[in-house]
């Protein structure tokens, strides 16, 4: 309940900060935000859930609102707060700026840190063993049980400085602490792995980076992580996360979740991947059976290379469409699906004699004196083996299971790579409904949620966003705040278009023409494109003809042209930026920096990837329409984010153009154009 020490408590912090914090502005959205948050975390709520949904537009100060009640919520009832956003942005700002401003400030003490994957960090015992200056001569005759390619002198030379610089403390141990990273597949060897780690019973555990990480996140009150690593973790466990009932979540930028989630749960494997799986554990078994002397365990690679081959043959009589191939509604033919039954079974016996073998391999290490090096190289070697045999299980239970009839089905399909002329088919399967997933995961374990970001809702509605996560509306609490900002000044302007987008050629040609047309030369402009074919075209148009500095997007990185833009700005140049999907959110431009957004066209999101397409085919199946429940809803939150770019603080000014004449010629226009800001809408 929300106790008067509780209210006591946040409400000196608020004031505290009131008080405090420089250019502080008093917002009623903000003390609103406060008060339901605390309402529901303390359960205020009758027959509900403590999970809240808010909605809070730029400017409401949604950070330092969860910021001072959740804390001292998380800090009374002895829970830890987990704070998780979608880019590193956020993290780097809750980091570097809104955490250490918050202890200023909050009535109650707390340690915070940031919490990464396993994998980000090195495995020093890794690290130690590969730059090794003598090797075992027996390994190195199968040095192939550790790499695909040993590594090069060049390789083993930036792993030692690597080396060097841990042990005299100049690196961390973090990937991301690095100037210069190392190969992805060189890093895999030396990254912290949960199937490898001997955690303490390995020599260098006291001195190992991920587990003083882990220690800091035991003893953190709040811990700042990304949605990723949440899934990731609460998928395997906790290995890195307090348990989840003994957690608080606030999930910042949580329009992001959804699509994290279904990439999150979806997977694929290659004929390539189980072949050199299987090769690798039949090598492994021979290798370690050299030690301990015991039977070799039947690993029948001949038998699952018949089966891969005639996989091949099946699959090359498979249309496909720019190599992809999609299974109707998820619905495997009947040759695939016996034989895949079969390479599963297969791959679970190998697994089954090979997890046998590793634990009669872990005795005899405990029972014999081994050489350190040879014993821990095939150990990393095993649990590296392990685990891609699990993967390839955990694929085809997903590829074969039987779908509920009460619920979309799942998407699978096959996707061929052709290198060296050699054809490697990689069979996925994903999720279409995430939903049981994260409630099973998070909303009936957490000790309370709180989900937010600057636009959740969809034409005025969360409907689009329940089903998405999986939340029912009578079971949890929901907010939408208003604007701190008036739009009354802000002119919204339907451009008078010949053309139509689905036009594209007649479109892209008037796209360039009015650009020119309409930006002003001394000012900042952003145009935001819905394909990138036609943001190309359009920069090749106009590129010699805009008299202010043009910045597209993938000439240089994000963050570098949103700095080529201010300092332009700055020094009163005009500058353009032509951007995609990634400039229509995260884009903080204030003042003169921005004061003309362009859109040129609706987003609508066609189903391109099998995921979306099985979605839709479903829908379609059920008489509903997908247009109405999925690419409408999506259509007006990116519509709205898009808006959102221009004014990002009371004093900002500006106009908003959009190229698209679907928002008058189209019944459903008029209902994006409710769901805006009260802007003044200009029709051309």
């Amino acid at each position: 309940m929300l106790s008067d020490e509780l209210k006591t408590k946040i409400r000196d912090s608020f004031i505290a900060l009131k008080n405090g914090m420089d250019d502080f502005q008093v917002r009623a959205s903000q003390n609103k935000m406060i008060a339901e948050i605390s309402k529901t975390l303390t359960g205020e709520y009758k027959n509900s859930n403590k999970i809240l949904c808010v909605e809070a537009p730029t400017g409401t100060g949604k950070t330092f609102a969860y910021l001072l009640s959740s804390i001292i919520i998380a800090k009374i009832n002895k829970k830890t707060l987990i704070i998780s956003s979608a880019n590193v942005a956020l993290q780097e700002q809750l980091l570097l700026k809104d955490l250490p401003e918050a202890q200023k400030y909050c009535s109650v003490s707390f340690e915070y840190t940031l919490a990464k994957g396993r994998s980000r960090y090195v495995c020093i015992r890794n690290l130690v063993n590969l730059t090794e200056d003598s090797v075992n001569d027996e390994l190195s005759l199968n040095a192939n049980l550790l790499f695909d390619e040993p590594p090069n002198q060049y390789q083993l030379k930036e792993l030692s400085s690597l080396y060097n610089a841990y042990h005299v403390k100049k690196w961390n141990g973090e990937i991301d602490d690095l100037t210069r990273i190392p190969e992805y597949t060189l890093w895999q060897k030396i990254a912290c792995n949960r199937f490898t780690c001997t955690a303490k019973n390995c020599e260098f555990y006291h001195n190992c980076a991920f587990f003083k990480a882990r220690k800091k996140i035991t003893q953190a009150d709040v811990i700042i992580a990304n949605h990723d690593l949440v899934l990731a973790d609460l998928s395997t466990g906790n290995t890195v996360l307090p348990n989840v009932s003994d957690s608080i979540f606030i999930f910042d930028e949580a329009h992001h979740l959804n699509s994290k989630a279904l990439s999150h749960f979806s997977l694929n494997t290659s004929t390539k991947f189980i072949k050199k799986s299987i090769n690798k554990a039949k090598e492994l078994s021979e290798q370690i059976t050299k030690f301990t002397k015991q039977e070799l365990i039947e690993i029948d690679v001949k038998q699952m290379d018949d089966y891969l081959i005639d996989l091949s043959e099946l699959l090359k009589s498979l249309y496909f469409d720019e190599n992809v191939h999609m299974f109707n509604q998820g619905k495997l033919d009947s040759g695939i699906t016996k034989i895949s039954t079969q390479l599963n079974i297969l791959t679970s016996y190998t697994l089954s004699k090979f997890i046998t073998l590793r634990k009669s391999w872990e005795y005899y290490l405990k029972t014999n004196s081994t050489d350190k090096h040879i014993a821990n190289q095939l150990n990393n070697a095993v649990g590296e083996c392990e685990q891609h045999l699990m993967s390839i299980i955990k694929l085809f239970l997903s590829f074969l299971k039987t779908d509920d009839v009460n619920k979309s089905p799942y998407s699978r399909w096959i996707e061929k790579n052709i290198s060296n002329k050699k054809i490697n088919y990689s069979l996925c399967s994903a999720q279409t409904d995430i939903s049981t997933n994260l409630d099973t995961l998070i909303w009936s374990k957490a000790a309370g949620c709180v989900l937010t970001s600057a636009t959740l809702s969809s034409l005025g509605s969360f409907d689009r966003f329940n089903k998405q996560l999986g939340l029912i509306k009578t079971d949890n609490q929901y907010l939408r705040l208003p604007s701190p900002f008036s739009f009354k000044q802000v002119d919204f302007i339907i451009a008078k278009f010949k053309s139509t987008p689905q036009q594209i050629y007649e479109h892209t040609q008037e796209v360039a023409k009015q650009l020119l047309q309409r930006i002003e030369a001394n000012q900042g402009t952003l145009v935001l494109f819905a394909s990138n074919k036609q943001m190309q075209m359009v920069a090749d148009l106009t590129e010699n003809k805009l008299e202010p500095h043009l910045l597209v997007q993938g000439e240089f990185s994000k963050k570098l042209i949103l700095e080529k833009h201010i300092n332009l700005r700055q020094q009163n140049h005009g500058s353009v930026i032509f951007g995609l999907d990634s400039f229509s959110e995260g884009v903080d431009l204030k003042g003169s920096n921005l004061t003309h957004v362009v859109i040129v066209k609706l987003r609508f999101s066609v189903p391109t990837s099998p995921i979306d397409k099985t979605l839709a085919g479903y829908l379609e199946l059920q008489k509903r329409n997908p247009f109405m429940e999925i690419s409408l809803p999506d259509a007006s939150l990116k519509l709205i984010q898009a808006c959102g770019r221009l004014i990002r603080t009371e004093t900002d000014t500006g106009k908003i153009t959009i190229f698209d004449n679907r928002l008058v010629t189209k019944f459903y226009g008029k209902q994006l154009l409710d769901a805006l800001p009260n802007y003044n809408i200009v029709i051309e």
